[in-house]
């Protein structure tokens, strides 16, 4: 069973079954629209690995079809908008031909992931504790309901429950950031009217300085809008219709003197939200920065806490365990969240396929698991909490 249907989750439930294991999602929210799920995702070689490795070819194609594919860099600017860097969008080496990075939007990759596991996914369903036995594991759920199965995968998020009662003493930081997030649609006419220098980035990066706001876009333009592709997909799969946006945040240290407190932001409409966002930036900010400020469509916009993940190693495998933020969550700057929760569920496909056919035991698959994730996951966390502190202020 996969506590937690978000994007990791998700992708395990698909590769799992693909590999023949019988499979359960149990997911808190009453349906898959209850909260929003955010706007633009990143993906280069390690989630779009992932997703090759785990989905249905046609869910695969799909996927990559709604994808957007902007110039694969990421440039720093100050507020006067001179360029500090400009580099590469990843520090990885690919392979010859290999797809990426590209741009996403969540709610479309999520709706592809869901769309052939509605008898798999459940709603509506709050772990509130677990039990082991020598070859079982038990999950009780908030409605009474008890599930049993040989493993459990806290797939669950930050606030994850499954990791609570997994790791009971595993640190989740406050990393000391708060953002707005929203969009600016980019029908033609708005597009054309946009800085050029927007468009040459898969991501954009402009600060204030130490201690001061920052602001974080990247383009969101599809190769083919959501609901077309799925209707040209074979078989077809329904999607909600998206217009091309550009994802566009501002952040602060929680420690700056406009910023509310992270309680505080959660209460606000999305007018209080664009007024402390305009606020933290001034008219020491160039002109075509505000210009971009104007065009942010209000509605859409909501706050985000930034947290990140201490690094926990070697804990004993068992018939619990954790992909994704559950276990590692990291500050955005390096765009590798979404790719590495992605990796664990390729990653854990691959080992309990190869356990299944090789007769290892579950719990040895799982901490083979378990010590491949530590390797790779952890360093990308520690390098995003420093990118973070040297580019936008992280705690």
């Amino acid at each position: 069973m996969i506590v937690g249907a978000g994007l990791s989750g998700l992708v395990l439930a698909h590769g799992l079954i693909r590999c023949g294991f019988d499979v359960a999602v149990y997911e808190r929210d009453s349906h898959s629209g209850a909260r929003p799920q955010g706007y633009r995702i990143q993906l280069d070689q390690p989630g779009l690995g992932g997703l090759k490795d785990c989905l249905p070819p046609y869910l695969y194609e799909l996927a990559l079809a709604t994808a957007g594919s902007p110039p694969p860099r990421v440039t720093v600017r100050n507020r006067h908008l001179d360029v500090l860097s400009d580099a590469a969008a990843v520090a990885q080496s690919r392979s010859a031909g290999a797809t990426g990075p590209l741009s996403f939007n969540r709610s479309t990759l999520r709706q592809i992931l869901l769309s052939s596991l509605a008898e798999t996914v459940h709603f509506g369903a709050h772990l509130v504790s677990c039990l082991e036995s020598d070859d079982t594991v038990s999950a009780r759920f908030a409605d009474g309901r008890v599930v049993t199965a040989d493993l459990l995968v806290g797939a669950d998020g930050v606030g994850s429950s499954v990791r609570k009662l997994l790791l009971p003493d595993a640190e989740v930081e406050d990393a000391g950031l708060r953002l707005i997030y929203g969009k600016i649609p980019l029908s033609a006419n708005i597009s054309d009217m946009l800085p050029q220098w927007v468009f040459e980035s898969i991501f954009t990066v402009v600060t204030g300085g130490p201690g001061q706001p920052h602001i974080g876009m990247g383009p969101v333009q599809f190769n083919q809008r959501p609901d077309v592709a799925g209707l040209n997909s074979n078989p077809p799969v329904d999607l909600t219709a998206v217009d091309d946006y550009l994802a566009f945040m501002v952040g602060a240290p929680a420690d700056h003197p406009a910023m509310p407190t992270a309680a505080a932001l959660r209460q606000l409409d999305h007018r209080d939200l664009r007024d402390v966002a305009e606020q933290l930036i001034d008219n020491k900010w160039h002109p075509e920065i505000h210009q971009l400020l104007a065009r942010w469509e209000t509605e859409s916009l909501l706050p985000l806490r930034i947290s990140t993940a201490a690094a926990v190693r070697d804990w004993e495998p068992s018939r619990v365990t954790l992909i994704g933020d559950a276990i590692h969550a990291m500050s955005p700057v390096l765009a590798m969240g979404a790719n590495t929760a992605i990796r664990d569920a390729s990653e854990l496909t691959r080992t309990l396929s190869e356990a299944s056919s090789t007769h290892t035991s579950l719990v040895e698959a799982v901490a083979s698991y378990q010590a491949q994730m530590a390797e790779y996951a952890f360093p990308l966390v520690a390098g995003s909490r420093e990118t973070g502190r040297t580019r936008v202020g992280q705690a």
